[in-house]
């Protein structure tokens, strides 16, 4: 190609290997929108790890070093679920790129843009039997919202012109925005896949040449601003902090909202369900007419004033009860975000003398027209479904949550044990910092006992795309080096032996600042929850249910967390607990804090539980 213009120098490493010149314009396309990036070590991503090395010197990228390439993925999964940016786990060719299916389909179904970019074999060794070569082009295909293969010595990198030189970089930005803006489906996982040929190393300078990298990043990192928990004002709080102009609008929109709730019908017995992730408008409008929230913890909508205590003891409640006896009157659902927690929530969706509508107000990754309800985009319409409740109807459903979360209180009081029920509500009662729940038993014992109120966890979070134990401890450190303060984990047992390799770290990379809170019952708690604890009461079935389901262990964590150079901290007692929680700020680096409960009288608690709300 021959161009009367002069080369653009800030890119002129056309005497390096084609390979780093490549991978340093993948690099450059992908700083316009991401700032941190994991990385695995291998030898045919080592390029983009020496370019990655350049840029975090040049201050466009966070660079992060992990060892295992499943947590490597979901440490980026979880900076990108609390920052709501980009995050890119970088990996060599062959299993490596295997290792970041589970990571991929959780941000898949729950919307996070994490970015897998994987090195490959050129497209000459495919097919032939080459080492450490498989077909990775299309690997997580019906997974991603997008992917692009780029093959080395076809993207062309002449530093004569700016546009032959942005050929990669512009791609790789059409991707990333591909993960934050996809169309229809919202944000989610992308798929960089780049076929790499020797050499794979920077070429040594020419005696006399400078040795320091060229300026070729894009811009310096900005420093985030740290993220503010919620505020919470009561209407006369809000119109003082409002100035003449914004309190008239603000009372116009007030009218306004009074005159829609006047416009629609009257005595309608509207719940609101609130799944993980749900709009917060739906708990606003909720409280606006009257009606009820039963919410999910990571709805963003658990200390809502409307929001009803222990409210999956209510549906489960006989109908001669309180609790029944609300239930049955109920006559509509609006469903917001995704329940996954409750089966008492299911069947109140699938009822037969229940009308229900999802809202949602854009597109997401976990349903599409089979849903068995309709969805609706416009909250006015929502409104019209909802109609005005009844005179008390919210009120009613207040006063029994608060009667059977006495109960919820006195039964776990009643055990003296920590059991794990009081010991998961007395965390999240307690934590300031950001909170990650485990999947499994852990979330839904926080659903079923805790009051969370807005001196709570400063955000509370899951990984509820395919609510999975993958990852859990390495999505909670990817959140606290996103944000770079102390997190909490709350965990059972297997979640966290699961994960262990979050605890594997470079020695020199920074250790993120997280409390993992482990609830260890030496096994599968839930499952006894389930018919299979039925089932394990069979005559002669009790071995075979607890041998496959319960997955008895006998680690020890003490001794694990010495492996790894942790702090570990046993504790038996709730003011144990809660002592081991206070001054989050006081400590730095990884600490497992352990609380050893009995699972096997957990059936019966819960069978207090529903005896103690049916006799209300």
């Amino acid at each position: 190609m021959h161009s009367d213009r002069r080369p653009f120098r800030e890119f002129d490493d056309s005497e390096d290997a084609e390979a780093l010149r490549l991978a340093r314009r993948v690099v450059r396309g992908l700083s316009l929108s991401m700032r941190h990036v994991v990385i695995a070590p291998g030898s045919r991503s080592a390029p983009l790890a020496y370019a990655l090395a350049e840029a975090e010197q040049l201050g466009a990228i966070r660079l992060h070093v992990r060892i295992d390439e499943r947590s490597a993925a979901f440490t980026a999964l979880g900076i990108a679920l609390d920052s709501g940016q980009p995050a890119g786990v970088v990996t060599t060719s062959g299993t490596a790129v295997g290792n970041l299916t589970p990571a991929v389909m959780e941000a898949d179904m729950a919307g996070v843009p994490l970015v897998a970019i994987t090195a490959d074999r050129p497209e000459e060794l495919h097919g032939t039997g080459a080492n450490q070569t498989t077909w990775q082009h299309g690997m997580f295909a019906g997974r991603v919202r997008d992917e692009i293969h780029l093959e080395q010595g076809e993207v062309r990198l002449e530093p004569v012109s700016r546009d032959d030189m942005l050929s990669a970089e512009t791609q790789v930005a059409l991707l990333m925005r591909q993960a934050s803006e996809s169309r229809g489906k919202g944000p989610g996982p992308v798929h960089l896949n780049i076929g790499f040929r020797d050499p794979l190393v920077p070429r040594e300078p020419e005696e006399g040449a400078p040795a320091v990298p060229q300026r070729w990043a894009r811009r310096p990192v900005r420093p985030q601003a740290p993220v503010q928990p919620a505020v919470h004002l009561q209407g006369g709080a809000l119109m003082d902090q409002l100035d003449a102009e914004e309190r008239e609008a603000a009372r116009e929109q007030i009218r306004r909202s009074l005159r829609a709730v006047q416009d629609i019908a009257r005595d309608v017995r509207t719940v609101f369900v609130l799944g993980h992730d749900a709009p917060p408008e739906a708990a606003q409008l909720a409280l606006e007419l009257g009606h009820p929230v039963l919410a999910e913890p990571t709805s963003g909508a658990r200390d809502a004033d409307a929001a009803v205590p222990a409210y999956r003891l209510i549906l489960q409640a006989p109908a001669s009860s309180a609790g029944g006896r609300l239930t049955a009157e109920i006559q509509r659902v609006v469903v917001a975000g995704r329940p996954t927690l409750s089966r008492p929530v299911q069947r109140l969706l699938t009822a037969d003398a229940v009308e229900a509508v999802q809202y949602q107000p854009a597109g997401v990754g976990w349903h599409d027209h089979r849903l068995p309800r309709p969805v609706e985009h416009d909250l006015e319409r929502i409104r019209e479904f909802a109609g005005a409740p009844p005179a008390g109807w919210l009120d009613t459903w207040l006063r029994v949550g608060r009667r059977v979360q006495q109960v919820v209180d006195r039964e776990l009081d009643s055990v003296g044990a920590l059991s794990s029920v009081r010991a998961a509500q007395l965390v999240a009662e307690t934590v300031r910092t950001p909170l990650l729940l485990g999947s499994s038993s852990v979330i839904r014992d926080v659903d079923l006992a805790a009051r969370l109120t807005m001196h709570g966890p400063a955000r509370l979070v899951a990984l509820r795309g395919l609510s999975g134990i993958d990852g859990n401890v390495s999505a909670a450190s990817g959140i606290a080096l996103s944000r770079e303060r102390r997190v909490s984990a709350l965990v059972g047992d297997l979640t966290f032996l699961h994960d262990l390799n979050a605890l594997l770290l470079p020695s020199r990379e920074q250790v993120p600042s997280v409390d993992v809170v482990v609830i260890n019952d030496a096994g599968g708690a839930i499952f006894d929850q389930l018919e299979h604890g039925d089932v394990g009461r069979r005559p002669g079935k009790g071995e075979a249910v607890e041998r496959l389901f319960g997955t008895p262990q006998a680690v020890d964590l003490a001794q694990i967390a010495a492996g790894f150079g942790v702090e570990h901290r046993g504790v038996g007692t709730p003011e144990q607990l809660q002592q081991a929680l206070a001054h989050p700020d006081d400590r730095l680096g990884v600490r497992i804090i352990e609380v050893r409960t009995d699972r096997h009288g957990l059936r019966d608690l819960h069978t207090r539980m529903k005896d103690g709300v049916a006799a209300l």
